[in-house]
């Protein structure tokens, strides 16, 4: 079988979100299949070890810091990191040294942060076949996510000048592989990767399927709406409040609507402030294990504003039969395909969809296939071979 190099800017237990996990699962789905599969990932120190079998090179950072560590950095040092990640030549020659160390047949970059897209050209020049993951919008985007004061419709002149380097390094990548076909068009319409056969694949996320939900308040118990995520005003949190205030105090006494996840403290004392002045039942819950808290809801809502690349929990959800409620944005109708009802774009439309789900005029569908982790692997599969 073919030999595999993963590369990605942090790798277990080096986790700063989805990126980490589904790298995680990927790698470990392709070494199940029969392919020799290493990781290449950046950190804060040099050595080797091992997760689950796989040998992971762990390699320092070359840059004023590791991106997985940011939240104190100023404004002036982010920006000359993301001068130097653009066209990163010192951490170059390391993976350089990696690739002629491991010779591997395909390269896969699943996170490109710390890497720097110069790696494709390495590469390339090596004579191995390059697969980049688009994760997320950091190839077009300082801040990854094209999102200000709302959704950026076109690209600013700052975030174009920083990423041209990074533009010009994608014609050197055979292959392009979008966890949705929102995120994939978004750089291909932006020129990006001209050379490249492009591909849709969901990430893997599908685990522990239920045959049922396990709470259930429509049986005379308290109704629980749930967000699970990161607190940001970027996620839309207070949509839903807004939505559960034009409903009429006789129907949101039997609400609770649970909010799960940390973040921003000075918005989560927003959403307190607004959640007594509206006079809702919500619960701040900060960080809980994810099927736990999904076990619990009668249905969660995503009122994300920002344009999300795919969507994890909406698929964590439908595995606990959980219905979804999701905002119209980025990736995720492509993850709502069979449940039209349950989009929105506002808060009216999200407090007419609460007002049927509750009357039993809307009923979800569970439809899972395109999410099976067997269904995704053999797309790989078929990728790679």
């Amino acid at each position: 079988m073919k030999k595999i190099l993963v590369a990605c800017r942090g790798y277990y237990p080096d986790v700063a979100g989805g990126g980490e996990i589904s790298t995680k699962l990927l790698t470990e789905q392709l070494s199940s299949l029969g392919y020799e599969v290493e990781v290449l990932a950046v950190s804060d120190a040099d050595y080797k070890d091992q997760v689950n079998s796989i040998d992971v090179n762990r390699v320092k950072y070359s840059n004023l810091y590791w991106s997985m560590k940011n939240k104190e950095v100023s404004k002036v040092k982010k920006l000359i990191w993301h001068i130097v990640d653009s066209n990163n030549i010192a951490f170059a020659n390391k993976i350089g040294a990696i690739l002629e160390k491991v010779k591997p047949d395909i390269f896969i970059t699943s996170t490109i942060e710390d890497i720097s897209s110069l790696a494709w050209k390495i590469a390339k020049e090596k004579g191995i076949r390059t697969i980049h993951i688009l994760r997320s919008y950091t190839l077009l985007c300082v801040n990854a996510n094209m999102y200000k004061e709302d959704n950026c419709g076109s690209r600013c002149g700052l975030c174009k000048s920083m990423t041209i380097l990074k533009k010009s390094n994608s014609k050197y990548v055979d292959d392009v592989v979008g966890i949705s076909r929102f995120v994939l068009d978004e750089h291909i319409r932006s020129g990006y990767f001209k050379n490249a056969q492009q591909h849709v694949i969901y990430n893997i996320c599908l685990e522990d399927v239920l045959k049922e939900r396990q709470y259930n308040g429509f049986n005379g118990k308290i109704i629980n709406f749930g967000y699970l995520g990161r607190v940001h005003k970027t996620k839309g949190i207070d949509l839903i409040f807004s939505a559960l205030s034009k409903l009429p105090d006789s129907i949101t006494k039997n609400i609770s609507l649970k909010i799960a996840g940390d973040g921003d403290k000075d918005y989560i004392r927003h959403l307190s402030d607004e959640a007594r002045k509206s006079k809702l039942n919500v619960e701040f819950l900060g960080n809980v294990p994810a099927n736990d808290f999904l076990d619990c809801l009668d249905l969660l809502i995503v009122p994300s504003k920002w344009n999300e690349p795919f969507g994890r929990v909406i698929i964590e959800s439908m595995a606990r039969k959980v219905p979804v409620a999701a905002k119209k944005v980025g990736g995720i109708p492509e993850l709502l395909s069979d449940n039209q009802g349950f989009l929105f774009d506002n808060e009216e439309q999200l407090t007419l969809l609460i007002r049927n789900y509750l009357e039993s005029n809307l009923h979800f569908k569970f439809i899972l296939n395109n999410f099976e982790t067997k269904n995704i692997v053999n797309k790989w599969n078929d990728l790679l071979s």
